[in-house]
This record gives structure tokens, C-alpha cells and sequence, in this order.
């Protein structure tokens, strides 16, 4: 049976997709921050359960047009279930994930040749707490983001989303970018790294729970690069989330200049994860 959740299903939920915490953080850090029957927060979801005795499968589709699925078989009918639940006009805006569960929304939303901003898989890594490798950080000091940082963040984050994630340059989008720079101050998981005095890379949890952590936006400007300022700041973020009480740490990777600095302090691959952004030229 396949249903769409209600106020009280915030356990079930939980408890299915920290089972497969790896590719399941983005759903799982939107239930935790706007729960079910938030219809206002661009990240608030509706949430989708197919149970079968035990729950085999969990899709949400987020208020700002994300679509995302994590199931144990047959994916397509969760798929069919969710589409048929939605507004005949629908569109996904962002959809990640599994490969396999990306590309039945994909397929099952007809979107499959839409115009895309970003379509990429890329490698999966997962740090367990005891794996982590200290880095030397004599010389340097690692401190939360704050408001005034806004201009700086502001310009590093439009250039990552150049990039990384295919963005254009325009007024519509450095404002869209300052716009997400504040949302991510608010959040206050953002964390700088400073080499005397001046702030050399940034990186941020784009999902925090009490057991694991999504690393994402690490950033060092090119003129910075090649001298380990992103796998300190990292490491040092994550330092500070395990003796907080987190287990883990996962991140998806979008070089490997980048996976060779994840693996110097400790993580290891263990599979892929796709990102499709919509939108670009047809």
C-alpha cells in the first residue's frame, strides 16, 4: 500500500531512511527542521510511505518542486503513486539521489529530456567518527559564519554555483545567491577557515542530524587552491560535529582534486549519487 503521510508518521519516516542514511539526508534533515504539513518553507515536503508490513519505500516532494525517492524495489510505482498525487502541471525543479531512484522520477515524470542546469553523478563518500584524520592546524583557526561575512559568502557562493552547479551569471542570480547566503548564516552550520586573520575557504552541513552530517558548499577561491585549506577546514568542521555526539559524515564529491582531499582525512567511497538540476537552454 503506498499513502501519502500525516502528523504522526514522523517516527516511521525516520526510522526507514536512517537506515539509508548515505543517500536519504536531504529528506531526512527537511522532516526534521519543517516536519509534514508544512506547505509554506520552500524545503517542507510532502511525505509518501509504501508499507507493506515493514515500509519499503519513502518519496517527498518539496514545496519548491524538489522530488526525491528512497525505496527497496520497484521504484516506479512509488513514482506513479506520488505523480498522480500532484498537480497535472507539475514540474521538478531539483531532483537527487540514488542513481537508480533519480532516474525512475526522472522517467516517471516525464522529464527525462528537459532542459537541465545540472545532470551528474558523482562519487558517494561516508566517514564513520573513528576514521577521521586529523589535520595540522597550526597556523590556522576555524570559526562559525556570521552576517558580516555576507558580502564575501555572497561572492563565493555565486562562484560555486558557476562552477559547480552550471549556474549563469546575471542580477537574477547573484540575487538568488545572496538570498541563499542568509538562509545559510540563519542556519549557523557554515564554519570559515582562517590562515592569519584571513578567511582562505568555507565549509557548511547542507543536512545536520543527531547521528550524521552532509558536508556541502566547500569552497576555496582558485588563487587559494593546492595547499590544503579545504580538507582542514573539513576535517576541523567535523572534529567539532563528533565531539558534539555525531557518528557519521557523508558528502558527494565534484572533482577529484575534491575526493583526493575527502580521502586524506579519512573518507571512503561507497557508491554514486545524482544531482539533476532543471533548467539551462533546450
Amino acid at each position: 500500500m503506498i499513502r501519502e503521510a500525516a502528523q504522526g508518521d514522523e517516527a516511521l519516516i525516520e526510522a526507514y531512511l536512517a537506515k539509508h542514511f548515505t543517500t536519504a539526508m536531504f529528506m531526512r534533515g527537511n522532516l526534521r527542521d519543517f516536519g509534514i504539513g508544512n506547505t509554506e518553507a520552500p524545503y517542507g515536503m510532502r511525505y509518501f510511505i509504501r508499507q507493506e508490513g515493514a515500509v519499503t519505500g519513502i518519496g517527498g516532494v518539496g514545496n519548491a518542486g524538489a522530488v526525491m525517492l528512497q525505496a527497496s524495489g520497484a521504484p516506479a510505482e512509488m513514482v506513479a503513486h506520488m505523480r498522480a498525487a500532484l498537480p497535472v502541471d507539475f514540474k521538478p525543479t531539483v531532483t537527487t539521489g540514488a542513481p537508480d531512484m533519480v532516474q525512475a522520477i526522472l522517467e516517471g515524470f516525464g522529464v527525462a529530456d528537459a532542459p537541465m542546469q545540472m545532470n551528474e553523478t558523482e562519487p558517494l563518500f561516508w566517514l564513520p567518527k573513528a576514521a577521521l584524520v586529523p589535520q595540522d592546524m597550526a597556523g590556522f583557526t576555524l570559526r562559525p559564519a556570521t552576517m558580516a561575512d555576507l558580502p564575501l559568502l555572497t561572492a563565493w557562493n555565486h562562484a560555486y554555483n558557476l562552477e559547480v552547479l552550471g549556474g549563469v551569471d546575471s542580477a537574477e542570480s547573484r540575487s538568488e545567491t545572496r538570498a541563499a547566503a542568509r538562509r545559510t548564516l540563519a542556519h549557523g552550520r557554515q564554519r570559515l577557515l582562517l590562515k592569519g586573520g584571513e578567511v582562505v575557504a568555507q565549509t557548511n552541513f547542507n543536512a545536520a542530524l543527531p547521528d550524521t552530517v552532509q558536508v556541502g558548499g566547500v569552497y576555496t577561491p582558485p588563487a587559494l587552491r593546492g595547499q590544503g585549506f579545504a580538507r582542514r577546514a573539513v576535517a576541523a568542521h567535523l572534529a567539532e560535529a563528533f565531539a558534539a555526539g555525531v557518528d557519521n559524515a557523508i558528502l558527494f564529491s565534484a572533482s577529484e582534486s575534491a575526493s583526493r582531499a575527502y580521502r586524506a582525512i579519512g573518507f571512503s567511497e561507497v557508491g554514486t549519487y545524482r544531482i539533476v538540476l532543471f533548467g539551462g537552454q533546450a
